[in-house]
């Protein structure tokens, strides 16, 4: 499961799944295989007999959310019941007076349906239809700010690993990385199907601003500065996956077309 669902053990368990107004998912895998990730998962479970070997999936932004209201500002989340999970959780109570109840996948539906919550976010486009959620709600809200990319890390038993003769820990760390980068190419073409569902389904599709984007973005960044400031872990991570986002995405506006 998402370390974001872990964080009752691990404090930075977030930094490694799921960042609000984080980076995107090749720059997200970036930081995890070639810049500091890997050392610093090693360095989070020092204690345990797990590992980090290479990522077991890099997911495409979620859906910021359905409702049956546009939420079109951050004004419409004042006192609104809403699923999440996470850091996004503890940013839209704090930040923007949201009633955040947290609850499983499968549970979703009924909890719309008979009013216990009154807007929700899941996963991506094309993970989200098959769960019906047309059927309970009328708006379909994008782009997933606050989960722009979803990284699983794969976590291995350390002794058992260790025990593998060296040509097997090589096969199956290149089966891992093979095996991620296959289904982000599956996911990013399901996905363009996903949003064409939506609209088939009759759902209305609501774009955020950029300005209500960037309002996410500071929170999230004010955020995790106090979270910082309180645990100097946490504050390593995030400083080092944050350098690491500004850094490539600088590169790629220099480098890709504007269409990127």
């Amino acid at each position: 499961t998402g370390m974001h669902y872990n964080m009752d053990k691990f404090s930075t368990g977030g930094l490694f799944n799921i960042i609000v107004a984080g980076p995107t998912p090749m720059a997200y895998i970036t930081w995890y295989l070639e810049g500091d990730g890997q050392d610093l998962i090693q360095e989070l479970f020092t204690d345990y007999n797990v590992m980090g070997l290479s990522v077991l999936t890099i997911g495409r932004a979620e859906m910021f959310g359905y409702s049956n209201s546009p939420l079109e500002t951050m004004a419409d989340f004042k006192g609104l019941k809403f699923r999440t999970a996470g850091d996004w959780g503890e940013v839209l109570t704090e930040y923007f007076g949201a009633s955040v109840i947290f609850l499983p996948g499968g549970e979703i539906y009924e909890a719309m349906q008979r009013g216990v919550i009154d807007a929700f976010e899941f996963s991506s486009p094309s993970v989200n239809v098959p769960f019906g959620f047309n059927e309970i709600a009328k708006y379909a809200v994008f782009p997933g700010i606050h989960a722009p990319g979803v990284l699983m890390p794969a976590l291995v038993n350390k002794d058992a690993f260790n025990k593998l003769p060296d040509g097997f820990k090589v096969i199956l760390e290149h089966a891992i990385l093979a095996e991620c980068l296959r289904n982000h190419l599956v996911e990013s073409d399901q996905d363009s199907w996903g949003v064409e569902q939506h609209r088939k389904m009759g759902m209305e599709i609501v774009s955020l601003s950029e300005d209500v984007q960037k309002e996410i973005e500071v929170a999230a960044a004010d955020f995790y500065a106090k979270k910082a400031a309180g645990d100097a872990f946490l504050a390593k991570v995030y400083n080092s996956v944050d350098a690491y986002k500004k850094a490539l995405g600088e590169t790629n506006t220099l480098q890709f077309p504007y269409y990127r």
